[in-house]
């Protein structure tokens, strides 16, 4: 996110330089990954002019002449910018002077002398405009030197998921305020209601309030469609926003001040005046506002009228109800989205956006009457807009004000850093926080502010003062008595012999992130009903299997496809806080990570794909109150030639027998030499080419049996057009603490 420092000096006053102001922010755990010099490089020649005259040169259908006062003298310029005017003040390059690599000199054009240039946002390096010259403010003085006037530092910042509060310039503000000990300016709307109410205008119907638990929406008539003020215009290119028009830009504008993206819909183009919050319905389509068509499915929430979708909630609006030059009345959406959804909906859709790039790290849903009511204030100045009286606002269950019990030997304990009570209170509360000390002993009740969602518990609390307080306070030990003596890890020991002898074998080890999703997993399920997914997924580990793999028994006659599976009800280890909707599981198999490797590696025309992977599936716990169960595990796939030849007949695909000869080798080098393969049906593999490995445990009768420690096969040609892979794949996982038992 980029923050110009000027736009950020309105809410904090900031006396340090910009380099002191980034150490201090990034050693309070703000990430600020650049520090930006609007104009460094511009050339002093590049001053403010005046248009005094203007004229269509004969004989060219675009070219104009113009003459320009700089304060000092006048200058003609040819110019083919369609958008300048007598009057305007626009940045101009005199001769000599060095724009980008070309340097300006005097030049003949049609019979008219051009004594410099007049400068396009792509020219001076602020935008990818072209089609015009920048217009600079009204009020700017001519003969300034363009950098005293444009001039701008930009600090860039890397926003962390769980800090949605600081996806704003009022965010950052307010961590330098806390920082520094000094007020914040939060602007404060003031606004002259008119008219008919909102509540009269329009209706809002909220179906799914877990996916939108607040919805807000205010209307605003007479509004004069045009181009923004140039100051706000200036800041939204310092940003990395496109200038649109004045509501458009306006809505960009609140959403980087405030965090709380906004949508205007055209009024008269809402169908019925009624706004729908409503999941998507199977085959729904709708065509968003760069044009594309897009395909819906019923897990993505959408805005709809009676008539159809008109937006995709917090993601992108729809061409239906766009706002254009004929709009005079615009309904604002000021909503709160659920993070996850919105995420979930992105991904899907291969459309990520400012918008949701912040409802994706779960924005305070009482922002929503705040930044809609700052937009209003804008349009009504800027858009010379009537603003109707009321907001309609559908907030069925705001959330409870959150209050932790709190202490100073909570940091202490998690630290070894000595705080006073005082000091506790007066960092928390300069952070928004609500503190109310116990006068007799060093214990606090912290009220949570609604819009710090990260804060959940004591130790939250603790970073919240260390950040205050600074970290370079934690005290440097050094360690006492004797070193300890290095134990030898047997399980690295084995992993390090499996890999070594997989890698002589020709295969390529990688890593895969032990996070995934439920979807992901049950992609390997060609045909499954419930329960043979949930042994499945969870490595065999069942009750009565005691984390074996089992023989799963399918009737292929009367199972549940995978695709109407509900992989909700499959049990995994949840993350509470997940980096994404599709990371928000461990994983149960390795499997799933394997297959997606080789599906990509397929797409780059890679031949020969031979992968293994040593890690662990996290099986969920079977007892209450006990741990998951982690499980070393070991993942081998081939797919394409078994070896590769400059002849294309004799590169031979790779079949069920090279898998198994791989494991024979693992098994011989492991000293391993009794085992058998049994023929088995598996949901991931093809049916009559799949088997176990199975070893041999002593019964407690004194009796010798087999047990599975693993499963191989040839993938499924369901799972193999799932995955979209070009040739045959053959795949196999093995629980490696039963393969050494």
């Amino acid at each position: 996110m980029k923050v110009p420092l000027s736009w950020l000096k309105e809410y904090v006053d900031i006396t340090m330089s910009p380099e002191e102001l980034a150490h201090m922010l990034t050693m309070a755990g703000l990430e600020v990954e650049a520090i930006e010099y609007i104009g460094a490089g511009w050339d002093d020649k590049i001053i403010t002019a005046q248009i005094v005259h203007l004229e269509k040169i004969a004989g060219s259908d675009h070219l104009s002449y113009t003459r320009v006062i700089t304060g000092k003298e006048e200058l003609g310029i040819v110019c083919g910018a369609p958008n300048i005017k007598q009057g305007d003040k626009v940045p101009l390059a005199l001769v000599g002077a060095k724009v980008g690599d070309l340097v300006i000199g005097e030049k003949k054009t049609m019979g008219y002398l051009s004594q410099g240039m007049l400068c396009s946002p792509r020219e001076l390096e602020i935008g990818n405009d072209h089609s015009g010259i920048y217009i600079l403010d009204p009020e700017t003085a001519i003969g300034q030197r363009l950098v005293d006037v444009l001039g701008e530092v930009v600090l860039e910042f890397t926003i962390k998921a769980h800090r949605g509060d600081l996806s704003s310039i009022i965010g950052i503000a307010r961590e330098v305020a806390a920082l520094t000990k000094q007020e914040l300016h939060i602007p404060q709307p003031v606004l002259h209601e008119q008219g008919k109410p909102a509540a009269e205008m329009v209706k809002v119907t909220v179906e799914d309030t877990d996916l939108c638990p607040r919805y807000s929406a205010r209307i605003i008539s007479g509004v004069k469609i045009g181009p923004s003020p140039e100051w706000m215009g200036r800041r939204l290119l310092a940003a990395g926003m496109r200038p649109i028009n004045n509501v458009v830009d306006i809505t960009n504008y609140v959403m980087l001040e405030f965090g709380q993206p906004l949508h205007g819909f055209d009024y008269d183009l809402v169908r019925q005046q009624h706004i729908i919050v409503r999941r998507a319905h199977a085959g729904e389509e709708m065509t968003t506002l760069d044009g594309v068509k897009r395909k819906l499915t019923p897990d993505m929430l959408l805005i709809t009228d009676p008539e159809g979708p008109t937006a995709i909630a917090g993601v992108m609006g729809g061409a239906i109800s766009e706002v254009n030059e004929k709009t005079t009345t615009v309904l604002l959406e000021a909503a709160n989205f659920l993070a996850t959804s919105v995420r979930r909906t992105s991904v899907a859709l291969g459309l990520r956006t400012d918008a949701s790039s912040r409802f994706e790290k779960q924005l305070d849903p009482e922002l929503t009457v705040v930044g809609a009511n700052r937009a209003m204030q804008l349009m009504v100045e800027l858009a010379n807009g009537s603003l109707h009286p009321g907001i309609v606002d559908c907030y069925p269950a705001p959330p409870q004000p959150r209050t932790i019990s709190f202490s100073t030997d909570d940091v202490e304990w998690l630290t070894a850093v000595k705080v006073t009570q005082h000091e506790v209170v007066e960092a928390l509360t300069w952070l928004g926080f609500t503190v109310i000390p116990d006068e007799h002993s060093n214990k606090m009740q912290v009220t949570v502010p609604t819009y710090r969602v990260d804060i959940e518990e004591s130790a939250d609390l603790v970073e919240e003062v260390l950040r205050m307080v600074g970290y370079d306070a934690i005290p440097s030990t050094i360690p006492v008595g004797p070193l300890p003596e290095p134990q030898v890890d047997s399980w690295f020991e084995r992993e390090y012999a499996v890999r070594n002898i997989l890698i002589g074998a020709g295969l390529n080890e990688i890593v895969t992130y032990a996070m995934t999703s439920r979807a992901r997993m049950v992609n390997l399920l060609a045909h499954a009903d419930a329960t043979s997914a949930h042994v499945l997924l969870q490595g065999g580990k069942s009750a009565s299997s005691n984390g074996q793999y089992t023989e799963v028994a399918l009737n292929h006659g009367t199972s549940t496809a995978v695709t109407t599976f509900d992989a909700r009800t499959i049990p995994a280890v949840t993350l509470v806080n997940p980096l994404s909707s599709d990371l928000d599981v461990m994983r149960l198999t390795l499997m799933s990570g394997l297959l997606e490797t080789v599906q990509e590696n397929s797409k780059r025309n890679k031949a020969g794909l031979r992968f293994f992977e040593i890690g662990r599936r996290y099986l969920p716990a079977v007892e209450a109150n006990s741990l998951p169960d982690e499980r070393r595990s070991l993942s081998i796939a081939l797919s394409g030639p078994a070896e590769i030849s400059w002849v294309p007949e004799l590169a031979r695909p790779a079949d069920f027998y090279d898998l198994k000869g791989v494991i024979e080798t693992l098994l011989a080098r492991l000293h391993i030499t009794r085992y058998r393969f049994t023929p088995t049906q598996h949901p991931t593999f093809h049916p009559g080419r799949c088997a176990l490995l199975e070893l041999p445990r002593a019964a407690s009768d004194g009796e010798e049996t087999f047990s599975p420690v693993g499963v191989l096969g040839e993938v499924h040609p369901v799972v193999q057009q799932r995955y979209d892979l070009p040739q045959r794949t053959y795949l196999c996982e093995f629980d490696l603490e039963q393969l050494y038992e």
